[in-house]
């Protein structure tokens, strides 16, 4: 048995196994699912973002001459400002869903929002709320109110300390009922949650856990140790066969968010976009540009190989089926038709590529040389578009994207070589073969 296989068997028996369970875990789907659900918000605030800041010469004096910089930036704010309010709602709604109580998904959502403004109590002065509470800042205890305050809820219903009424009684009144008691005793949970903090040097629940988790979450994910990982772990996994960046985004896309969102505050304020002035270059658009360039392990450049240089119809024909889903960073044809997966030769491309990338193109942002990502684009956005778009029509990140496409070509050739030269050697063996059999069989 050579290392390789070794390897491959270890993944299966202690490593699949773990990072299955995690996929499924009910929390991390959950988290994962309601983090989605803001998408929406923090593309199109992204978008009228961006245009407030085209690179055009004299393009910014007419839109404020004009009054449609007010306006962008009106929108943009609103989008951006309530991300950490819907992730609340979002999740509890899931959440309770992963729970099968889907007659209840939308009034735990809403217990949980009532939690979330009253963990901000002490923010409110003479009944005017500070609405930075309501965005990124506070997408982190969001999500933990709301997992909390399901979980609660959960245990109360299956102790059926709920009111009932009669079958009689039309469904809509009947879950408000159910929801009743549940409701009550959550709500009054974090009221006394509140109460308790109000007296510590915390200010109130939001801010505890800005500092004791979100803090630590996020100095890891502005380094470049914490990308590595990132990357290793996403490509890891998919070489297993399991899904990398499901398990992995369903972890960074609240921290990735609030990168996002604290780089798109920088560029509101007119901030230029350098390094040394605080924008964080870790993010989901840096992930999209470095390693998910045609999907995940930057596969554009092996799927372009496939087109253009191989001798076997197998890789012809997955090069063929892969082009258009790679253009928008769908890649599964890829890792299962080549295959890459439990792959010796292919996983070993598949997991240095990006992982290069990543390296060149962090340090060319940190030196200032490439403009960061400040703002969210579609992932289906085709790679160099991406990159153009997230940091505000920046020739530099399209460049970046040009030249990262070409190092996945040059990092895949060797190894594309090899295992094309051995499934053209095994497919002309097999013709040969049935070549022969027909001209005995016609003897």
């Amino acid at each position: 048995m050579n290392i390789f296989e070794k390897f491959n068997n270890f993944l299966n028996k202690y490593f699949v196994p773990v990072a299955n369970k995690v996929a499924a875990q009910r929390h991390v789907v959950a988290i994962k699912d309601g983090v989605v659900a803001t998408m929406p918000l923090t593309i199109v605030g992204s978008l009228f973002l961006i245009l407030n800041f085209l690179p055009i010469p004299g393009y910014s004096q007419f839109i404020e001459a004009s009054g449609m910089g007010r306006y962008f930036s009106f929108i943009s704010t609103a989008c951006l400002g309530i991300v950490g309010l819907v992730a609340a709602l979002s999740v509890a709604y899931r959440m309770t869903i992963g729970y099968g109580m889907s007659e209840m998904a939308l009034s735990n959502g809403i217990i949980a929002l009532a939690s979330y403004f009253v963990t901000m109590f002490p923010t409110i002065i003479d009944g005017k709320m500070d609405i930075a509470y309501l965005g990124a800042k506070s997408l982190f205890a969001g999500v933990i109110i709301s997992l909390i305050s399901v979980e609660i809820i959960v245990k109360i219903v299956k102790k059926g300390f709920v009111i009932t009424l009669p079958e009689s009684v039309p469904p809509a009144i009947s879950k408000t009922f159910m929801s009743l008691i549940p409701g009550v005793i959550v709500i009054s949970f974090w009221g006394l949650i509140t109460a308790v903090i109000l007296n510590t040097n915390f200010g109130n629940f939001h801010d505890m856990i800005t500092i004791l988790v979100g803090t630590p979450l996020r100095f890891a994910s502005a380094s470049l140790p914490g990308q590595v990982m990132v990357v290793l772990l996403t490509t890891i996994l998919w070489c297993a066969g399991i899904h990398g960046a499901t398990i992995v985004s369903g972890i960074m896309d609240p921290i990735w968010l609030e990168n996002t969102m604290h780089n798109a505050s920088l560029a509101a304020a007119g901030i230029e976009n350098l390094y040394s002035n605080g924008y964080i270059i870790s993010s989901a658009a840096f992930g999209d540009m470095t390693m998910k360039l045609g999907g995940s392990g930057s596969t554009i450049g092996f799927v372009l190989l496939m087109v253009f240089r191989a001798r076997s119809k197998q890789l012809r024909e997955v090069g063929k089926l892969s082009i258009t889903p790679s253009l928008f960073n769908i890649n599964e044809p890829v890792i299962f038709g080549t295959p890459i997966v439990m792959n010796p030769l292919l996983m070993i491309p598949f997991i240095l590529n990006p992982l290069l990338i990543t390296l060149i193109s962090w340090f060319l942002m940190k030196w200032d040389i490439v403009k960061i990502p400040f703002s969210m684009v579609p992932w289906t956005t085709p790679p160099v578009i991406a990159g153009f778009l997230a940091a505000g029509f920046s020739i530099s990140t399209a460049l970046l994207g040009i030249f990262s496409i070409l190092l996945s070509i040059v990092v895949f050739y060797p190894f594309f070589k090899i295992y094309d030269a051995q499934l053209a050697a095994s497919e002309n063996k097999v013709e040969k073969e049935e070549s022969l059999e027909s001209l005995l069989s016609e003897l």
